[in-house]
């Protein structure tokens, strides 16, 4: 399938405000005031700006497919070797020479996986869905040009190929870590239920796949950056409307809506750990109302790993 390069972002006039923190209570952090835009801080990781570039390494770009790590080079998008992956190679486990600029989202025709998916490719990011092989035609509909799939039929090396990041919303397949390690990943976003009360018979399969305790643990003995992401009881109604809280020591409850969850899982890729750390918390809704912008930068520095 050719992917299409996204185009750059607009520059974008910020605000002066002074940023606000609310803490209500020891390990818990509520999303207050800030002076950056709803997605500024996501486009600097995804477009491959100074940040990401000092963690992830120079030849980082994780925004527009065929970005370099140089700002000056724009003629990366008239490379055939960035922008078109071979069918052919496709569905072979070998490593193609390509730059590593992808974020692969798992289970991709999942509720949360495309929420994520979709908050990725409004900021402009170079986003791999994975999907069923029965699902590929209906994903091509859904996604459209902004998205290149990556079928779950596919060998776990072939789905990587070109990842930098992967946010893993559904069930591990047998060896995906193990192929991330490979493959250099830089950093695993995993979403975990398994300290979560269950949602019994009307769960959805990505949902039991969640409560399974072994992903964790799989990701951490990885030595990749991981960060671990727990939500309260997912809710799947609009988000936006409240406040956004992150706790740690599994002491948060209530819940969150799809929306809030997918956006933290696109905003925790921009502060990945230390490789070979694993960062977990909880997140949840508060029962304020959610201001216009929310201090990122503050929730999560507030974690420990």
């Amino acid at each position: 399938m050719r992917a299409i390069a996204a185009s750059p972002a607009r520059p974008r006039a910020r605000p002066s405000a002074a940023s606000v923190v609310k803490h209500r209570s020891p390990g818990v952090v509520r999303a207050g005031k800030s002076t950056r835009g709803l997605f500024d801080d996501v486009l600097d990781m995804l477009e491959g700006g100074k940040k990401l570039r000092r963690w992830y390494g120079s030849d980082s770009s994780v925004g527009a497919r065929g970005a370099r790590a140089n700002d000056d080079a724009d003629d990366a998008d008239d490379d055939p070797s960035v922008n078109e992956t071979a069918p052919e190679d496709e569905d072979e486990d070998v490593e193609l020479d390509v730059p590593r600029t992808a974020i692969l989202v798992t289970n991709a025709t999942g509720t949360l996986g495309e929420s994520v998916c979709a908050r990725l490719i409004l900021a402009k990011a170079n986003v791999v869905a994975e999907v069923g092989e029965r699902e590929r035609a209906s994903a091509e509909g859904r996604f459209g040009p902004y998205a290149r799939l990556a079928s779950d039929a596919w060998s776990v090396g072939a789905r990587l190929n070109g990842v930098r990041a992967v946010v893993a919303c559904g069930a591990l397949d047998s060896g995906f870590v193990d192929a991330c390690v490979r493959r250099k990943v830089k950093h695993i976003v995993l979403v975990s239920s398994a300290k979560s009360a269950s949602n019994g018979l009307f769960a959805s399969a990505e949902e039991k796949a969640r409560w399974d305790r072994g992903r964790e643990a799989e990701c951490a003995a990885s030595g990749l950056a991981v960060t671990v992401i727990r939500p309260t009881r997912v809710k799947e109604a609009p988000g936006g409307s409240k406040e956004i809280v992150f706790a740690q020591g599994d002491t948060a409850s209530g819940e969150i809506t799809v929306e809030d969850l997918a956006e933290t899982c696109a905003r925790a890729l921009t502060k990945p750990p230390r490789a070979g750390t694993a960062l977990t918390f909880e997140v949840s809704n508060g029962s304020e109302a959610r201001s216009e912008r929310d201090d990122w930068n503050a929730l999560f520095n507030s974690l420990k790993a």
